[in-house]
């Protein structure tokens, strides 16, 4: 029993990877419809601290977390969105999205598009937060 024991601890790492994709997944969704309804504090709770965000359609220079909560909670209107695929990537502390994205949105202009998002999540003290997003229209 003990053999057995050991044994099944070793597939324990590929099952607890699919736990944490399965959160990730998750909070892929909780993070959008908290843009969506522009849930200030959960926005908080998943933003880290030093969150950049890469959309080279809107600007070449990466946004802060300042400026990305700004316009997240500003005028950034998001009517609707799905994720029609999503890889994740597990390392460790360290989960990498790879993502189809479309949404009808604006912000000063139309940014109703299809996009190919890479999100990075880093776990913190015991919980999640994004740290990093890049976005690119597709075309």
């Amino acid at each position: 029993m003990g053999a057995r024991a050991r044994t099944a601890g070793i597939a324990c790492p590929h099952m607890a990877d699919d736990d944490v994709r399965e959160e990730i997944r998750g909070l892929e969704l909780e993070w959008m419809q908290a843009h969506q309804l522009r849930d200030a504090d959960r926005l908080e709770e998943l933003v880290a601290d030093g969150f950049r965000f890469t959309a080279i359609h809107l600007d070449p220079e990466p946004m802060t977390r300042e400026q990305w909560m700004g316009a997240a909670l500003g005028g950034y209107l998001i009517t609707s969105f799905s994720f029609e695929s999503m890889d994740i990537d597990v390392f460790g502390d360290t989960a990498v999205v790879h993502a189809r994205f479309s949404q009808i949105a604006s912000y000063t202009v139309d940014l109703s598009n299809v996009f190919r998002l890479t999100d990075v999540w880093a776990r913190r003290d015991g919980r999640w937060q994004v740290v990093a997003r890049h976005s690119s229209i597709l075309d």
